[in-house]
């Protein structure tokens, strides 16, 4: 999600009539908010939205009046049962939330809580101007706080910011947001990101019911990660039929995830089932030969049996490449102009190069090994330019759809990681310009696309 600067509109704050001095405190905020406001919407402006791009010191001032007054305002007798000194408060802490410099403050929490009191004291606030903005600017701001507070492994923030997000999202019992879609999303990703970080927190149990709640809902099902975590959390507290349940409903959905075929593979290693695993794909392309999505899926399973595992391959690595590949290009004849069939087929090539590698490392100095060395060396070649070809034609099926925006964002998953593979092959055969070239393209298309 693009974190963008929401603009709130000056002229947010009503004066209370309550005793003149306190009413002063709330206008003294309303002045100071109204000029940040302004400057705000000037920074907005003159940054085209970029949050890094202004120099906020030119609201921080006033916002930090604003605060001290309504802080005095909610805090003093007169007025602390007012709604509209708590929502100065409210939406000034909400404010305070986009300087950058007050970010480990995290004031959207308190924000949100001034603006439900306010709310509480008196339900019409809600038709001042701005007040659904600041409301969903406090949980843009929250759930931004929180995905950095996951990635600081600071589960408490993480819960505390989730909480703040959902309260400002489902704000006047989602009434508030009812007809605003991307809420509906937004609502949908706290509920995964709080399973994920009990997840993350090794708090499996409850990952479990938190995340089995969620996938009942359909735009949580409408995402791979969701069904992994889950089928991980499962595999901790040693549920292996809910976990391989978990991930086969998930591949039903996302037939072409590399990720979930390579959690189906593991999940059949660790319980010993590799086996079942392969006579239950060779079974399915039996029956229906000309299923080439079946075909794929048996090369890539071929695929990933001859992978290198824990810096070695398996003695018989090199039957499980044979048979990848010829797997694999079965699967092309029937769907030649399938992006991911020649992705696929790229990263067998890979895996043989790799395998070639391999051995070529083992060789000595010795006269004999020299020149095994030099043979394999064209031999790798050999197979590193094959990658290369199936990645330029996944490429120019690829790259169109990208540059036109109907690529789907598995598709562009794939296309970036060729873009990427093929930027590194080209350093590994000296290839420098192509591989300059080809690292300039993949900033591209994440940049631009």
């Amino acid at each position: 999600m693009n974190k963008k600067l929401l603009i709130v509109v000056g002229g947010l704050l009503l004066a209370a009539t309550t005793t003149f001095a306190q009413k002063s405190k709330i206008k003294e905020a309303n002045k100071a908010f109204d000029q940040a406001s302004e400057q705000i919407i000037v920074a907005n402006a003159n940054s085209n939205g970029n949050p890094e791009a202004y120099n906020a010191d030119a609201i921080t001032v006033p916002l930090l009046k604003a605060k001290a007054a309504a802080d005095e305002a909610v805090a003093n007798a007169e007025t602390a049962n007012n709604a509209d000194a708590w929502f100065a408060k409210g939406v000034t802490y909400v404010e305070l939330s986009r300087v950058p410099k007050f970010a480990d403050k995290k004031y959207y929490n308190e924000g949100i809580e001034a603006l439900k009191k306010a709310f509480s004291i008196n339900p019409k606030i809600l038709s001042k101007e701005g007040a659904e903005n600041s409301i969903f600017n406090a949980g843009i701001f929250a759930f931004n706080g929180a995905l950095g507070s996951l990635n600081d492994d600071n589960y408490d923030e993480l819960f505390k910011s989730l909480t703040t997000a959902r309260d400002a999202f489902s704000f006047n019992d989602r009434k508030l947001f009812k007809d605003r879609k991307e809420v509906d999303t937004l609502l949908a990703d706290i509920n995964y990101y709080e399973g994920f970080g009990y997840y993350s927190k090794k708090d499996y149990p409850k990952a479990i019911s938190i995340l089995e709640e969620a996938l009942k809902n359909p735009v949580t099902q409408a995402k791979a990660d969701p069904y992994r975590i889950l089928a991980f959390s499962y595999g901790e507290v040693k549920n292996p039929e809910k976990q391989i349940a978990t991930i086969e409903a998930a591949k039903k959905k996302f037939p072409n995830n590399k990720d979930l075929e390579a959690d189906e593979l593991n999940y059949f290693i660790s319980q010993g089932k590799e086996t079942e695993l392969i006579s239950k794909f060779e079974s399915a392309v039996a029956k229906a030969p000309g299923n080439a999505l079946y075909v794929n899926n048996l090369a890539v399973l071929y695929r990933n049996m001859g992978m290198e595992k824990n810096g070695k391959f398996a003695d018989d690595a090199a039957e499980w490449h044979k048979k990848a590949e010829e797997t694999m290009k079965k699967a092309l004849e029937l769907e030649p102009n399938n992006a991911v069939f020649n992705f696929n087929l790229s990263t067998i090539y890979v895996i043989k190069g790799d395998y070639v590698a391999n051995k070529m490392n083992a060789l000595t100095n010795s006269k004999a090994d020299n020149q095994k060395y030099d043979e394999m060396v064209k031999i790798r070649k050999g197979y590193l330019d094959q990658a290369v070809a199936a990645l330029n034609k996944m490429e120019t099926i690829l790259e169109p759809k990208l540059k036109n925006k109907s690529i789907n964002p598995e598709e562009k998953g794939y296309l970036l990681e060729g873009v990427q593979t093929l930027s590194r092959i080209y350093a590994q055969v000296n290839e420098v310009e192509k591989a300059r070239e080809y690292r300039a393209k993949l900033k591209d298309y994440e940049d631009n696309y």
